[in-house]
Order: structure tokens, then sequence, then C-alpha cells
């Protein structure tokens, strides 16, 4: 199997696992807050990072070799500050809305907002670093957004019509995009192994911080002391969809470059659509196909390759 085979089988794998991410919160957030579960999931997402990049220092395969080793000194606090940004906005507030909205809208509702991030990082792009949409890409969010309003205002959605749950999800996408450019810097720097590993420290740290602030009852975490299938949703978010996702997600870019990766992604949406009807059993409808068929097109035309078009990696949006 050649490397850009391989490359290919690890974007399409990471953003079907990316797909479940609402799915797997599902369990976990019947028992306890969703305040602790973006907690749990990123201490453990840092301890699984933490562990590769011991391994591969002791075996000599450093991730950073070709890049600076990150310091926390005071000629170095932009960075550290940009990495507590990337950890807390980008990370923790990022799955703090996404897992909040789900007590609104449907797992596939959750799943095709999530879809819409590669519009929301230029949208962030052109008002902050001078980016600008194309016609093209600016005719493809048309269409993703007009299969968004047919999926919200479907007939057989359980609450029909825009709620609070779809703006919450909104800031998911928002609070991931925000930080996008300033991850993207630092990966160049840093390498993007030994930059997710602090964000994800960050991310464990300032919800710990929210948490004990909060009065947050941690009784729920009970759940962890007795095998389950909501401790087993726990240790997939924060092992796979996480931690060990970010890496196959590099592997891919490697192999098949960010615009490679980026049109492997438009699966997300699919990935969730396809979980919620026919693992959650929401209701499967021609309007609803149609709906996910508009998003999807949109999205593989807003990412295509292009020679005039500017991009920013996707480092991960989990």
């Amino acid at each position: 199997m050649t490397n850009t085979a391989k490359g290919w089988i690890a974007a399409i794998s990471v953003a079907l696992l990316w797909g479940t991410e609402g799915s797997l919160a599902t369990l976990p957030l019947s028992v306890i807050d969703a305040k602790v579960l973006v907690w749990l999931r990123y201490v453990i997402a840092f301890a699984v990072l933490f562990i590769v990049l011991a391994v591969s220092l002791f075996f000599g395969q450093s991730p950073t070799k070709s890049r600076q080793v990150f310091r926390f000194s005071w000629q170095n606090r932009r960075d550290v500050l940009k990495l507590f940004l990337c950890g807390v906005v980008g990370q923790g507030l990022f799955s703090f809305f996404s897992f909040l909205s789900l007590d609104y809208i449907t797992i596939s509702e959750n799943g095709v907002i999530q879809g819409l991030v590669p519009i929301a990082i230029l949208l962030m792009g052109t008002l902050f670093y001078s980016e600008r949409f194309t016609l093209t890409q600016m005719g493809a969010a048309f269409i993703a957004l007009v299969g968004v309003t047919l999926l919200v205002f479907s007939p057989s959605s359980s609450q029909q019509g825009l709620n609070i749950g779809h703006f919450i999800c909104l800031l998911s996408v928002v609070s991931f995009a925000s930080v996008t450019h300033l991850r993207a810097q630092l990966a160049q720097k840093y390498g993007g192994a030994q930059t997710m590993f602090y964000q994800f420290g960050f991310a464990a740290l300032g919800f710990f911080f929210y948490l004990l602030f909060d009065g947050v009852n941690f009784s729920g975490i009970q759940l962890l002391l007795t095998p389950s299938y909501k401790l087993l949703c726990v240790m997939i978010l924060g092992t796979c969809v996480s931690g060990l996702g970010y890496l196959v997600y590099i592997y891919g870019i490697e192999r098949v470059g960010v615009d490679g990766s980026s049109m492997a992604l438009n699966l997300i949406p699919v990935s969730a659509f396809l979980i919620g009807t026919f693992v959650f059993n929401e209701e499967l409808t021609i309007l609803r196909v149609v709906a996910m068929g508009l998003i999807v097109g949109g999205m593989v035309i807003f990412v295509r390759p292009s020679s005039k078009k500017h991009q920013v990696a996707l480092s991960v949006n989990n």
C-alpha cells in the first residue's frame, strides 16, 4: 500500500471518528455535567499525548526534533498566552458548547453545524487576517447554509425551527475557528503534537478551576469507579477522538496534504447524520437527505484545492 493510500485512510478514518463526538457524549451527559465531561476529556487527552511524546523521546524519534522546544518563560509570554487561548477557547469552550447544545438539538444537527467550521475559519481570516472569500466559496457557503436551513426546519425535526441549541452549537464553531490561525502559527513554530499537548493541558487546567469556582458536584465522576458504557464513551472521547485522533490527522496531512485532509473532513457531518439516524433512530426523510447532500456538496466545493486560495491547516477540531 502506498503512503498516499495510507494517508487517505487516515484522513477518512479520523473524519468518521470525529463525527461520533455527539453520540459518544450522550451517555456520559446523562450522569455528569457538560463542564465535568470537558475536564475529563482533556485530562485524558493530555495524558495520552504525554505518553506518546515521552515514548517518542525515549526511542529517539522526537516529533519536535525539527522544531523549537516550547518553554515557559517571560520572553515566551506571547506564545504562552496564545497556547492558553487555543486550549481554553479553541478546545475547552468548543467542546463545552457542543456538549451543551445536545440538550436542545439532535446529534445530526450538532454534527452538521460542526461541519461548517471551514466557513467560520475563513470568516475569521477575512475579519482579522485580510483573507478573502472567492466567488466560488461564497456560492458554496450559500449552498451549505441552505442545506442547514432545510435540516433545521425539516418537518421530521422533534423541535422544528431555530432554538437556543443551534446558537449554542454555533458558539462552539466560533470558539474553534477564532483561534485556528493562532494554532497554525504555533504548530509551524513548535510542531503540531507539542502545541496540542499544551493546549490539552491548558483546557484541562482551565476547566478544573472553572469547576472549582462554579461549585460543581463531582460525585458523578463515580461512574469512573466501575466499568460501564458511560466510562467507555469518556475514554474514547479523550483517548481516540482527541489524543490519538489528532496524531492520525497529522499523519494524513503529511501524506495527502492540507487540501486532501480538509476534503475528508466533510465526512464529519455525514458520520454524525448516519449515527443519529441508524443508532439513535432520528427520522430519515427525503428532505433531510437532500439537506445533507447540499451541505456536504457545498463544503466539498468550499474546501476544493485552488492555486488562488490560501488555506489554513485545520489543526484538529477535537
